[in-house]
């Protein structure tokens, strides 16, 4: 596959000339007159922001082209290898895409294994999923589109877990007794949350028997990892990369917003990235 870095790699002209200059961080030129034809160029080791062109080596042409006919996120990487990996058949081998700001990029023979899938770890309630929510307004956005990621949901619903001796952490939940309202006063309750809510119960009632059932992604077996993953934990000591079942992910904090899951994807993208 073919997919320029960024747009800035990619010229377009009317006419494609081996000793024409050409912009500097030119790499790929997409010539539209006539026949369209898209070409691997190398310049002269010149300075400045024009440079002689030292070679241009066809990619495509013709027929193996299709333009595609709406402006779209030139941005947003997994989109376009998926959206030219459809339209590429019958010969065609390459998808030119334009942005509403003008630039032009393409993808030349795409290949669906350069996308990523990284799987979204949580629990509701609260409804919806917090992570979840932020991670689809962060893609819609357009904040995560040079990534090449996409996403799969992974939500337990702790509302299965109810019952009458069963305490949540949490009002927040919804759902019947929770630690934060309701004392404590059945024999042998089980505790349905993460480890910060064992503890609280144990400060609460000490010597008191209970059971415990831990909802903690990176600790219930039920939303293990299958590949790589972005989960949240309420212990800030866990946050960063790390691994579970022998996957790489990510933890962020509980109370996270945007900015700061946006920025353990891209910790996350880079650390497959070295891998």
């Amino acid at each position: 596959m073919i997919f320029p870095e960024d747009y800035k790699y990619v010229g377009a002209a009317t006419e494609a000339r081996p000793d024409d200059p050409i912009y500097f961080s030119t790499r790929y030129l997409i010539h539209f007159e006539g026949e369209i034809t898209i070409y691997a160029v190398e310049t002269e080791p010149e300075k400045g922001f024009m440079r002689t062109v030292r070679s241009m080596e066809p990619i495509a042409s013709g027929s193996e082209i299709l333009e595609y006919p709406e402006k779209i996120d030139t941005r947003n990487r997994t989109n376009l290898i998926e959206l030219a990996s459809s339209l590429c058949k019958d010969g065609v081998t390459t998808v030119i895409f334009r942005g509403p700001d003008e630039h032009v990029t393409f993808v030349h023979e795409p290949d669906l294994a350069a996308v990523t899938e990284i799987e979204i770890l949580d629990v509701v309630p609260p409804r919806p999923s917090w992570l979840v929510s932020v991670i689809e307004n962060l893609e819609t956005a357009g904040v995560l589109g040079d990534l090449t990621l996409k996403f799969k949901s992974r939500v337990l619903d702790l509302s299965c877990f109810d019952s009458e001796d069963v305490y949540f952490p949490c009002t927040a939940s919804g759902l019947g007794r929770s630690l934060d309202s309701d004392k404590v006063e059945i024999d042998d309750p089980q505790i349905v949350g993460c480890e910060v809510s064992r503890e609280i119960f144990r400060e609460m009632y000490p010597g008191k028997g209970y059971r415990f059932l831990n909802t903690c992604p990176l600790s219930n077996d039920s939303l293990s990892p299958k590949g790589p993953f972005i989960t949240r934990c309420c212990k800030s000591e866990r946050k960063g990369i790390t691994r579970s079942k022998g996957h790489l992910g990510v933890v962020v904090h509980w109370g996270d917003g945007a900015q700061k899951i946006a920025e353990a994807m891209r910790c996350l993208a880079e650390e497959l990235r070295r891998e």
